[in-house]
């Protein structure tokens, strides 16, 4: 059964970092990963779906059993609707996302370096300032898509669809390849080149 958006969006909220927070007695806490929790008080704390477990003093509820239980980070998205799906800031670091079906989807800011999109379907998606590093997008479908200020360096766009997309400020490198994609020297030319690093 393909994967979809109400599958995944509990996993979508940014660790909790407790390296400001004091005191959480008698919060609920739900689907979070904790960081940074070992000057916190927890007295009374309900923490629903939460990692780490075992957090002292707190009242640890249905634990989720590990980091990726509540993040998207190498995640096996293959062939998933997400349609319309509001990812806005999602680390898909690494995640699979092969042939989904991303029609519309909110990615702005979303940190997909390294992610295998292969073939994804993102019409119309909105890539504002993703990170798309080292990215997989090898056919993808990234008509009329916005990826105004993206970070493209490193990533394969071979053979991808790239009619009316909007690529102002993205940044390239050398490693960046367009091969038979149908990117034109205007949108090139909107683009920032960046040096490698050595």
């Amino acid at each position: 059964m393909r994967i979809t958006y109400d599958d995944i969006k509990h996993r979508l909220q940014p660790p909790l970092d407790c390296s400001e927070l004091k005191d959480l007695r008698g919060e609920y806490v739900h689907n979070r990963l904790i960081i940074n929790y070992e000057n916190t008080d927890f007295s009374g704390c309900v923490l629903f779906r939460c990692f780490p477990n075992e957090i002292p003093n707190a009242i640890e509820v249905n634990p989720a059993q590990s980091e990726s239980d509540l993040t998207l980070k190498g995640a096996n998205l293959f062939d998933a609707d997400l349609t319309d799906a509001d990812l806005i800031g999602a680390i898909l670091e690494g995640a699979n996302l092969k042939g989904a079906y991303l029609w519309g989807a909110n990615l702005q800011w979303a940190n997909l370096y390294g992610a295998n999109l292969k073939g994804a379907k993102l019409r119309w998606a909105d890539l504002i300032g993703a990170d798309l590093e080292g990215a997989n997008l090898q056919g993808a479908d990234l008509e009329d898509a916005d990826l105004t200020e993206a970070n493209l360096a490193n990533a394969n766009l071979e053979g991808a669809n790239l009619q009316g997309a909007d690529l102002q400020g993205a940044t390239y490198n050398s490693e960046t390849s367009f091969e038979e994609s149908n990117i034109t020297q205007e949108q090139l030319d909107s683009m920032r080149f960046v040096e490698d690093e050595d």
